[in-house]
């Protein structure tokens, strides 16, 4: 299942990427359903393409030879409906569900992402700095991450489930997201405007219709590294990420996570200031730190002994266990990534994370070391 919202500035990515999708098409053990929406004046990004029609269309994907033309069958045609709502995925899942019924499911949430914050202002006027994802520029609406849960958690969840777009590899997306699926693809930074690489991972897969979700979240990571190391794809000169993660270990990580929370919120604060200073962070988003990078620094300066084992211990578990596969072109990219503020959004208040564990405690702790 693939849910485009081309209703925005990246209308040309969808109707690139619906293409390439038709690369490998459907076929009897594997299908392949899709929601594609686009408009007419949008912010930005307007594309006259495929005879400009506008809207929002259901496809069962089917194979062709053809890379500028969409030529699937239209199931459904839904008119203006709103991809920025959590209510419309819901729909598209428990249609695809319904219409072609699997043993196991895959979904890919495809748009613009913004990490965990949520929408605090719809009717801002520079709307691309909205926090959210899917991003709908003819309603005005996105949803947020809880809501992205909640559309999962109505219609069963998924086995696997990638979040294309930028800044969902993060602990408190993965998390929120624990109950939805099995395996979780995303990544932590900023990722590309196109990268075509649904035809890799999706050949593989209809190879290997028997693949689980863990081999088809670590090959989707893999058809990611090959498109930049063999094509030479680019991100405009940032580094570029994607991981896999295992959702059953979040209970786990969880623990770890808290226990460690507990004890550096009482640590040296030069020392947790040192270490966010320096901590790898990703796109717009200084508060959006490497887990394992921020962690490991505060671990080589704490004097504190309980720390510097809790803070091993939720750095080896991240990497051995909660990580099925990474990759990164730099070295300071591990999987994950945390919100570490400068300044506390009270908005976190509402996740999961926050509710579950001491991390919040933390991350106020953190904003008032100025």
């Amino acid at each position: 299942m693939y849910f485009i919202n081309g209703k925005n500035n990246l209308e040309s990515s969808a109707l690139m990427d619906m293409n390439a999708l038709e690369q490998v098409g459907s076929n009897g053990k594997v299908k392949i359903a899709v929601e594609l929406g686009r408009m007419n004046g949008q912010y930005e990004g307007d594309d006259h393409a495929e005879g400009d029609w506008t809207g929002v269309r259901r496809y069962l994907v089917t194979k062709d030879a053809d890379s500028a033309r969409i030529t699937s069958p239209i199931l459904q045609d839904l008119g203006r409906a709103d991809m920025g709502s959590w209510k419309e995925l819901a729909a598209f899942i428990k249609w695809s569900k319904a219409n072609f019924p699997a043993r196991r499911y895959a979904l890919v949430l495809w748009d613009h992402g913004n990490g965990w914050e949520p929408v605090s202002d719809s009717n801002s006027g520079d709307f691309y700095n909205l926090k959210g994802f899917s991003l709908d520029d003819e309603t005005g609406h996105e949803f947020s991450l809880p809501q992205m849960a909640e559309a999962l958690r109505l219609t069963g969840g998924v086995d696997f489930l990638m979040l294309d777009g930028c800044n969902m590899g993060m602990a408190e997306v993965a998390y929120e997201l624990k109950d939805a699926a099995l395996a979780l693809t995303a990544s932590e930074e900023t990722e590309p405007g196109v990268v075509v690489r649904y035809a890799q991972f999706l050949g593989m897969l209809n190879a290997k219709p028997s693949m689980g979700a863990e081999e088809f979240a670590a090959n989707t990571v893999r058809t990611y590294r090959d498109y930049f190391l063999g094509q030479g794809g680019d991100n405009e000169g940032a580094p570029v990420t994607q991981s896999a993660l295992r959702l059953g270990e979040m209970k786990a990580f969880r623990a770890r996570l808290d226990a460690w929370a507990a004890a550096a919120v009482q640590a040296d604060p030069a020392a947790l200031r040192a270490a966010a200073a320096r901590a790898k962070f990703f796109g717009e988003y200084p508060a959006y730190k490497d887990l394992c990078d921020f962690v490991g620094l505060v671990t080589a300066s704490t004097a504190d002994p309980a720390l510097k084992a809790l803070g091993r211990d939720l750095v080896s578990f991240v990497k051995t266990r909660l990580v099925i596969e990474n990759w990164a072109q730099d070295a300071v990219s591990h999987g994950v990534a945390i919100y570490v503020p400068s300044d506390y959004n009270p908005l976190y208040d509402g996740l999961s994370l926050s509710r579950d564990t001491r991390w919040d405690d933390f991350a106020r702790r953190m904003s008032t070391l100025k």
